[in-house]
């Protein structure tokens, strides 16, 4: 099937806007980032919008976002992290005309990735190792809801979109 709408999910860290973008370049798709268009709408950083607010105000603006990206005829949605607790978000991804991604990674690589990136609020904590197991240990049942799963750990950019354009037939 030749999809024209392509949605990456999985663990902040895991290369969605990277990936995203290398895709969009390949395939000539607007590409679309959830957490750019959040600070653009909301002008607030993240980081500064939870602690204001609170999650559950963040996840109904992120909601509002998907709604507006997903009525699109073509894109490539590089998704906020937890945008698939919601069950209304998760509906809006995992659809018949979306070609939904999971791009899997292992918990001390997200460590590594982010190491000193002090914007992501759900990462301050004592024991930030502890807290991405946890955060990946309640999405994964989730994120496996995608129509692929692409082990991100020790693969190239190339390799990854690759192993889409693959799945999807477009090589």
């Amino acid at each position: 099937m030749n999809y024209k709408k392509i949605a990456l999910v999985g663990m902040m860290g895991s290369g969605k806007s990277t990936i995203s973008a290398a895709l969009s370049k390949k395939l000539n798709y607007p590409c679309y980032e959830m957490d750019e268009i959040f600070v653009e709408q909301e002008k607030i950083s993240i980081k500064d919008f939870f602690s204001k607010f609170n999650e559950t105000q963040f996840r109904e603006k992120e909601t509002k976002i998907l709604e507006q990206i997903t009525k699109k005829d073509c894109f490539i949605l590089s998704s906020g992290g937890g945008v698939v607790v919601v069950d209304k978000n998760r509906s809006l991804l995992f659809r018949d005309d979306i070609l939904s991604i999971y791009l899997s990674i292992k918990p001390k690589s997200v460590l590594n990735r982010l190491k000193g990136d002090t914007t992501r609020p759900l990462l301050n904590v004592s024991n930030p190792l502890e807290e991405i197991e946890k955060i990946i240990s309640t999405r994964e049942k989730f994120y496996n809801m995608a129509n692929l799963k692409i082990e991100v750990d020790n693969k190239t950019i190339k390799q990854i979109v690759e192993e889409i354009l693959d799945y999807a037939n477009w090589n």
